[in-house]
């Protein structure tokens, strides 16, 4: 732990030392500011748009309306933590943006508690939290449409927290931390589990290291994650099929080849997601500290073996799920708690090689500053050129608009829609009415018994008007109630009135 302790500080006289670089060198504190700022700023400018959600805030509409140990293909943690802000603000654009980008915030936050512990300068944790917008997984991505990932960025980066903390100076707050990020991360997503997995490994091969998993504090990191975990377990023993289908559906083609060329294959997708993972913060950290650069790919000590040996294992671990669940398309995102720790990474091995984290941190900040401006861009530059670069987004569907129109007729008691995001939205239009997804099983057993009037709805594509996908016999025979017949709707998008989107409604009475 000597070594540890002693790591170079490099901030330098040619390091930041005004305006905002100098501010940002502060540590972890002034970048916190900064991510703060730019986080509220993005819940504003979410709020600001249209009415309208995407495909995963309507899941999470639909499904804030129930508190349930399982949803689905999905774990329920982010949900739980949706339901909390729906119950305490009303379902809103604004009780749906708080919890998503919180939970983003934290993912900064954490990475930067975690390089702290590792002593390298005070400028090294800010610069660590910075790096993480190179990662279009975590810095793009997420302010379009994620849910559940971003759950497992911040599980991820509170479990490296956790695991930095207790190989520095391990007490029972850093085991706690360990056990809750492997409780939340294993009931965020269920490929989370193969990074403590490895994590224990890249531990037992360190011989000093090695002592930590034998501390009794252990059992409690276990016994926290267990109880974070066991409602959900108990849930998906009755539900793995369910739980499971939907993702494995997606990881794997239908006309997918056999034998090696299917493993061949995979591996192949394994190394593309890789490649569009990382190679943007390899590429910009390289040029940053070029004159390091051969030094660096040499240089290294303990941490740097760690980092390595996880993510190496980790991805090992991917591959035995290859081998295992004959999966052949893998994509980026599924590679987010296995690579999390790249930018982290790579900035010790520049360290260890003697660059001037300073000057380093003078020429990135323009760099991450436009990086997080620009992601701010296709939110609203799609809501605001809707219909001319192609057809509207969902953003722009007009389901407020067509909400007022059913106002006019009657007040349903319950909603019955065709289709999750349908659904989603239309729960956001009617937030005391009780809605149901057609296509789901609470939505089948919601037939059985429903409180009129019910209106039953689908959507149509742009402007398209086609035969009903519903069929008003088969509604009034599951549901007892009589039907109308089925009206349809035109209704012109958000930002794109010569564009029309087509509803198809009935009544039940």
């Amino acid at each position: 732990m000597q070594n540890a302790n002693m790591l170079s500080s490099r901030d330098g006289g040619s390091g930041a030392s005004g305006g905002i670089s100098g501010f940002l060198s502060g540590g972890v504190k002034p970048v916190a500011v900064l991510f703060g700022i730019y986080f509220i700023l993005s819940i504003a400018i979410r709020v600001s748009l249209p009415n309208s959600l995407t495909l995963d805030e309507a899941e999470q509409s639909l499904n804030s309306q129930f508190w349930l140990l399982g949803y689905g293909p999905q774990p329920p943690f982010y949900n739980w933590v949706q339901n909390l802000f729906v119950g305490a603000l009303d379902i809103s654009l604004l009780s749906l943006a708080l919890p998503r980008f919180g939970m983003l915030f934290l993912v900064y936050l954490f990475m930067g508690l975690a390089a702290r512990e590792l002593q390298v300068s005070r400028s090294f944790a800010g610069l660590a939290m910075l790096s993480l917008t190179l990662l279009p997984q975590v810095s793009f991505m997420p302010q379009q449409d994620l849910t559940h990932t971003i759950a497992l960025l911040m599980a991820t980066s509170l479990f490296f927290y956790g695991l930095c903390r207790t190989l520095v100076r391990p007490d029972w707050q850093g085991y706690a931390i360990i056990g809750v990020a492997i409780g939340i991360g294993t009931i965020s997503k269920y490929n989370f589990v193969i990074l403590p997995t490895a994590t224990i490994v890249a531990v037992a091969l360190d011989r000093d290291w090695r002592a930590r998993l034998l501390d009794p504090r252990m059992l409690l990191a276990a016994v926290i994650c267990i109880a974070i975990v066991l409602p959900h377990a108990v849930w998906l023993l009755g539900n793995l099929d369910l739980a499971t289908r939907g993702t494995l559906g997606k990881m794997v083609e239908s006309d997918a080849p056999q034998g090696i060329f299917r493993v061949t294959k995979a591996l192949g997708s394994l190394l593309v997601a890789c490649l569009a993972f990382g190679a943007l913060a390899v590429v910009v950290l390289a040029l940053a500290f070029k004159s390091s650069v051969k030094r660096a790919v040499r240089a290294g000590d303990r941490w740097t073996t760690l980092f390595g040996r996880i993510m190496l294992f980790s991805l090992v671990g991917v591959v035995a799920v290859v081998l295992v669940a004959g999966t052949t398309r893998i994509t980026e995102r599924w590679l987010d708690p296995y690579l999390l720790a790249l930018p982290l990474y790579l900035l010790l091995k520049f360290d260890r090689a003697g660059a001037d984290l300073g000057l380093g941190f003078k020429r990135l900040v323009p760099v991450f500053l436009v990086i997080m401006a620009v992601v701010l861009v296709p939110g609203p530059a799609k809501v605001l050129t809707a219909g001319l670069l192609g057809p509207p987004g969902r953003i722009n569907m007009p389901f407020a608009d067509l909400a007022k129109q059913i106002r006019t007729e009657d007040r349903p008691a319950t909603i019955l829609a065709l289709g999750m995001h349908l659904s989603g939205n239309i729960r956001m239009q009617f937030p005391d009415v009780p809605v149901f997804d057609i296509d789901s099983a609470s939505g089948k057993r919601a037939m059985r018994d429903l409180a009129p009037p019910v209106l039953v709805i689908e959507a149509d594509g742009d402007g398209a008007v086609v035969e009903p996908k519903l069929d008003a016999a088969m509604l009034e025979s599951a549901t007892g109630l009589s039907a109308t017949d089925f009206r349809t709707r035109l209704v012109p998008y958000h930002r794109a009135p010569d564009r029309n989107m087509g509803f198809r409604y009935l009544w039940l009475r």
